[in-house]
């Protein structure tokens, strides 16, 4: 038996879709638990159409943030074993069970999956979107081949109640908290790059700087983050030739952006602003 975790805020128009997609290749004796967390629109009338018994409803009236989510989850989880997605993602096809089958080793604790971006190719973003998702599965497949591994992507991971009993309020980046938790706890951390999962981007450039901004905030909450802004713009140039030159204006724009975007997390971060005015919820990845 398995634990599928969804932790969700307004996700009217994209939960229905994701849940299903998990349906799909879980067994009759596992588990799907949705925690609805201080939702205002229709998610929890939407979770309530699904007429599976699998699927398992807990609203939170305020919310809390994602951690106190996933302590709801790992609370009321029947099997040691959780897979935690998003309420906005859609999960490919027999990815839950290549992120499972790494659970026969028991020194594993953690297996992160491959998020997969959808975007229109002549959106500004693309090229660096395209980009930033190619290395940051490198990087992941090398350290985790190295045993260095530890910072799963949020949008698709497992891992054991026993290596991660509970996950620390975070106001962003709660995947690399709970992948620095189940290190520390002396478990592995393994990368599964056919696990896949689907991830609706951001198209504007509000919802970019709200989703990246987000994300730095919470890296710099964390001693000895795994991102850096320097790491990443010594291989930029390299991409860079990767790239037709009629769309370099596109890609350095983006760039710019993105070094904003990094700014505004490291101020958010210093200024210890609210989880509410850190965590902005990008529109037009809905």
């Amino acid at each position: 038996m398995i634990t599928i975790g969804i932790p969700t805020y307004n996700e009217e128009k994209v939960i229905a879709k994701c849940i299903k997609s998990v349906l799909n290749q879980i067994s009759p004796d596992d588990e799907i638990i949705v925690v609805a967390s201080g939702c205002t629109d229709n998610t929890v009338q939407e979770v309530k159409k699904i007429k599976d018994k699998r699927v398992k409803l807990i609203i939170e009236k305020e919310r809390n943030g994602k951690s106190s989510a996933l302590n709801l989850i790992i609370k009321n989880a029947k099997s040691d074993i959780i897979v935690q997605t998003d309420g906005d993602v859609e999960i490919k096809q027999d990815s839950i069970s290549k992120l499972i089958r790494h659970f026969k080793d028991p020194k594993i604790g953690g297996v992160s999956g491959n998020p997969i971006p959808i975007l229109p190719k002549n959106n500004l973003f693309y090229d660096w979107t395209m980009m930033s998702y190619r290395k940051s599965g490198e990087l992941r497949k090398q350290q985790s081949e190295q045993g260095t591994f530890w910072h799963m992507s949020g949008y698709l991971l497992a891992f054991r109640k026993k290596a991660l009993p509970q996950v620390p309020f975070a106001k962003g980046a709660v995947d690399a908290w709970m992948g620095k938790i189940i290190k520390n706890n002396g478990y592995k951390i393994v990368y599964e790059p056919e696990a896949k999962v689907l991830v609706k981007t951001p198209l504007t450039i509000k919802d970019f700087i709200r989703q990246k901004a987000r994300v730095r905030a919470g890296y710099n909450l964390i001693p000895n983050p795994p991102r850096t802004a320097g790491s990443e713009i010594i291989y930029l140039p390299k991409e860079l030739l990767k790239i037709p030159i009629t769309r370099y204006p596109k890609f350095l724009l983006s760039g710019s952006i993105y070094l904003f975007s990094w700014i505004k997390g490291w101020y958010l971060a210093k200024t210890n602003k609210s989880l509410n005015q850190i965590w902005k919820v990008p529109e037009s990845t809905k």
